[in-house]
């Protein structure tokens, strides 16, 4: 017998693709039922953000839409979960959505 845990299994990916109209609604939803914990941008395929950037939701709204990021990461609290999505500028004025639920064990 083993004494190391069992590895839990990975959350579940969620994914899709919209456009300007629909950010904006995501991003309202998410600004008016959710707590923001942390909006960190991703402006290059390499490139580090800064570590003590704190960025609003409306921040990272403007720099998806104005081309200014690659991507935004929102990291937020709902129905006692934390939820991180990130989204990804597309060309043609789409964006791609990556939606993970996280379950930190907060218990040490």
């Amino acid at each position: 017998m083993s004494d190391t845990p069992a590895t839990p299994p990975l959350p579940e990916l969620q994914q899709a693709q919209f456009d300007a109209a629909e950010l904006e609604t995501l991003l309202r939803d998410i600004g008016a039922c959710a707590r923001i914990t942390e909006v960190i941008p991703k402006y290059t395929a390499t490139g580090h953000v800064p570590e003590n950037a704190s960025l609003t939701l409306e921040d990272g709204r403007r720099l998806l839409l104005d081309g200014g990021a690659r991507a935004v990461q929102f990291r937020y609290r709902f129905q006692d979960a934390d939820w991180w999505d990130t989204v990804m500028a597309l060309p043609g004025g789409q964006f791609r959505l990556v939606r993970i639920q996280h379950h930190f064990d907060t218990a040490s």
